[in-house]
């Protein structure tokens, strides 16, 4: 089976992940995180209609602002974080 690569070069979260039925979901939920990774300062996220990509912590609220206006990004019911919510992993200015 070949995955999709992300735009970090990482694999595509599995399609659990996409609330649990593919491309055909019904999930309530607008933004989906994927788990949090190490090997790079963004988690991916994907956004109903408009498929993953890679934010940092200060991209997150702005982008879900940006696509949903009316969306508050703590509402589990349309917000889900696969792990560590509201965790992003540890990057210092000058890194990779």
């Amino acid at each position: 089976m070949t995955r999709k690569r992300g735009l970090d070069g990482r694999g595509l979260p599995p399609d659990h992940m996409l609330g649990g039925m593919g491309n055909d979901s019904t999930s309530a939920h607008l933004v989906e995180v994927a788990e949090f990774g190490t090997d790079s300062r963004y988690r991916l996220v994907h956004f109903e209609g408009q498929g993953w990509e890679p934010l940092g912590p200060e991209e997150f609220e702005p982008r879900c602002h940006q696509l949903f206006p009316d969306l508050d990004p703590h509402d589990p019911v349309r917000v889900h974080w696969a792990d560590h919510p509201w965790e992003w992993p540890t990057w210092h200015p000058g890194e990779a």
